[in-house]
């Protein structure tokens, strides 16, 4: 298998494609990295949109440290018809989403 690698605004991600190598509860899964900058500020706004969409909410997110989130994506999230690089480019444009309308608020107060 290979490597995802997405590069967008200052957002980098890698997945580790070979799923067959990561098993949680019986369902592989593909383990990303997210490195996206000042990621404290969106942290609140991300995880609760990712609860409340019927997709994203079976994503695994930890925060590794300031600027990086681990995800392990369960391949099973594939049966809601999108690929796992669509969920992976979902994310990406969602971080940078919420964190214009971040900015723009706080440029506007």
């Amino acid at each position: 298998m290979s490597t995802l690698v997405r590069d967008e605004d200052d957002i980098h991600v890698e997945c580790d494609m070979d799923y067959s190598k990561y098993v949680i509860n019986g369902i592989n899964y593909v383990p990303c990295i997210i490195r996206v900058n000042e990621l404290s500020k969106i942290m609140d706004v991300l995880m609760n949109y990712v609860k409340g969409d019927h997709v994203l909410n079976q994503l695994m997110i930890r925060v590794v440290n300031d600027n990086e989130l681990r995800i392990d994506m369960p391949i099973t999230i594939m049966n809601s018809g999108k690929s796992l690089g669509e969920v992976i480019n979902e994310l990406i444009y969602l971080i940078i989403g919420i964190r214009h309308c971040l900015h723009f608020i706080e440029v506007k107060h």
